[in-house]
Parts: structure tokens; C-alpha cells; sequence
């Protein structure tokens, strides 16, 4: 496999990217020396590139898929934005203390959200309920302290093949193969999708949108996701109405003025204002300590298979059953 390809050399940004790259590799060495192995499977929901790649529609898809086959998935990720640094359960709907993503999980399976995802797993061990328990990584592909036992790499419109290093591209580290599966998602033909990366099988599953709460009608857009214009272009599509956007960061932390400001841009709409379900757990609890009239249609996104994915199911739960006869024989 060419490293060169993943260079880009306009005006120099190479030589920022090699940099970028010694460092990587220094910092993955170091953090590799000693590597944890839980004794409960892990699966791992991570990307080549940095942010919107849609990890945690697919987790939630996997963690849906293999609770309906019986076993008991509890998610665990570092609760990006949110305030927790120690291990901890999410035990209620604060996205300021436990971060958005973390409470849009915790809302259908046990949530852990930690900075260090070692502790996480042993607490994720601590509570397990079952021997059919299995722990979901959201992001962590880069957390290479921790053992995984699965790997799938998320990606959509960009394809991490043909991206190029950060700072000039969206690659966080040159791909590799020490993967078992590669999940395209977006909008687009399955056709488009390439089927195989490097003798890794990739599987395209369909990203539809779909409406959590409230109605479909004219409103105005609030958005604080990686890439907001496909939220935008979606309900839209959906509603057949162009109205107001407002954008603000991935992960934004809303606050009383950012409430101010929407209440007056959707005045002229009676107080309607489209969000997505991330930014639905942080705008509900202000608007209503604000007492606001704004009135929320939530809007999420559902993973739909338009393909055969029963071999990446087969694959995962083979992998868990290993891991289980494993520690069964250890333990023994």
C-alpha cells in the first residue's frame, strides 16, 4: 500500500501532513506498549477520517441489530462535550453533563461515558446483567490502548481511499486493513459504493431521516451537527419548504441567547423549529427553563439496509462467539 498517495503536495501542505504523520505514528507506538483485553467482546464503530462519517447512527444500527439477536450491547464512548470524566453510567437526559451523544444512546441501551474507555469497559464489566453482554465502542478506532475484537469503519460521500492526511484532508491515520468491515452510508446508489477495499468487504446502508416529533410544517432549520447542510437538504426534501437555517458547531453547547435568537427568527413561523435529535436533548431543557414558545419537530436518522448485510451480522456474532468460548476456557 502507497503512503505517497495519501500526500497532498499543493503549496507545500505535504511537508505539514508528514509531520502530522511522524506524530501519529510516534503517539500510536507509545500508546500501544500495553494493550487492554476486556473479557466481554468488543466491537468498534470508528472512521480512517475525521468527523461526519456517521458513527453513531451506524452504533445505534449495531447495537439495535444484536440486541434483536439476543444479546445485550452497552455502548460506550468519551461523551464528547460533555462534562463526565470519570466513568459513568448515564442515568439521565443532562447533555451538559454527559454529551448529546451520549444521552441520544442511552434513550435505547445501557451508556457509559468516560475519557478513559479502559475504565469503561471494566465498569461496563461491573454491571453487566448477562453472559450475552457485548460492548460497543462509539469512535475508539484510534484508542489503541484498548483491544478490539471487531472493527468497522464508517465513511460516506468522501471515500477514505481516494481522502489525503489533516491537515490538508480528513484522514486522522494512513488506512490500514487491521479492520473487518467497512459500512458506506449516505443518499446515494448502492452502485456507487465500492464493494471491497483491499480484500475488506464494505456494505452500503441507506441513511433516511425520519420524523422523532412535532409536525411536518414550515419552520425554521437549527442545526449543530459536522455537516449541517445535509440535515438541511433532507427536511427540505421532506417538508417541500425552503425556510430559515441556522447553523451552529458540531456538538454546539446551546445557551439562553442562542435560544433568544431562534425565538425570533421563528416568530413568523409560530415558534416551528426543525432539529435534529442531538440537538433536540439540549434545546428541550433550556426552552423550557426559558418558558420559550418555540415548538420542536425532531428529526433523526435511521440506518435502512439496501443490501445483503447478513454477512456482516454473521461475521460480527462469530467474533463474539469466539471471544465467549475464550474466556469461558481462560476461566476455566
Amino acid at each position: 500500500m502507497s503512503v505517497i498517495k495519501y500526500f497532498s503536495f499543493p503549496r507545500g501542505f505535504w511537508l505539514i501532513q508528514l509531520l502530522y504523520l511522524i506524530g501519529q505514528k510516534i503517539d500510536k507506538t507509545r500508546r500501544s506498549r500495553s494493550v487492554f483485553q476486556p473479557k466481554i467482546p468488543v466491537i468498534c464503530v470508528g472512521n480512517f477520517q475525521a468527523g461526519g462519517t456517521g458513527k453513531t447512527p451506524i452504533t445505534q444500527w449495531v447495537a439495535n441489530e444484536l440486541s434483536s439477536l439476543g444479546y445485550e450491547p452497552i455502548i460506550i464512548l468519551r461523551g464528547y462535550k460533555g462534562k463526565t470524566k470519570v466513568s459513568t453510567l448515564v442515568n439521565n437526559q443532562n447533555a451538559q453533563i454527559f454529551g448529546d451523544e451520549a444521552v441520544l444512546h442511552a434513550l435505547n441501551h445501557p451508556t457509559i461515558v468516560g475519557k478513559n474507555r479502559i475504565e469503561s469497559c471494566n465498569l461496563a464489566e461491573s454491571i453487566a446483567k448477562t453472559d450475552k453482554t457485548v460492548l460497543i465502542l462509539d469512535d475508539g478506532l484510534q484508542y489503541y490502548e484498548l483491544q478490539k475484537d471487531f472493527s468497522i469503519v464508517c465513511q460516506k460521500d468522501a471515500l477514505f481511499e481516494f481522502d489525503t492526511l489533516l491537515p490538508q484532508g480528513r484522514l486522522r491515520e494512513i488506512p490500514h486493513t487491521k479492520i473487518d468491515a467497512i459500512v458506506s452510508n449516505g443518499e446515494r446508489e448502492p452502485a456507487w459504493v465500492k464493494r471491497e477495499w483491499e480484500g475488506v468487504q464494505d456494505y452500503y446502508l441507506k441513511r433516511e431521516i425520519i420524523l422523532k416529533s412535532g409536525v411536518e410544517v414550515p419552520g425554521i432549520m437549527v442545526c449543530g451537527v459536522a455537516k449541517p447542510n445535509e440535515f438541511f437538504y433532507l427536511v427540505q426534501k421532506r417538508i417541500g419548504f425552503v425556510g430559515n437555517e441556522m447553523k451552529f458547531r458540531d456538538h454546539h453547547r446551546y445557551s439562553a441567547a442562542d435560544i433568544a435568537r431562534i425565538e425570533k427568527a421563528s416568530e413568523k413561523y409560530e415558534y416551528r423549529v426543525h432539529c435534529t435529535a442531538k440537538d433536540a436533548v439540549k434545546l428541550e431543557p433550556l426552552i423550557k427553563a426559558e418558558n420559550s414558545p418555540i415548538r420542536l419537530s425532531v428529526w433523526d436518522v435511521e440506518i435502512q439496509p439496501v443490501e445483503d448485510v447478513q454477512p456482516l451480522l454473521d461475521a460480527m456474532v462469530a467474533k463474539i462467539e469466539e471471544v465467549y468460548k475464550n474466556r469461558s476456557q481462560k476461566q476455566a
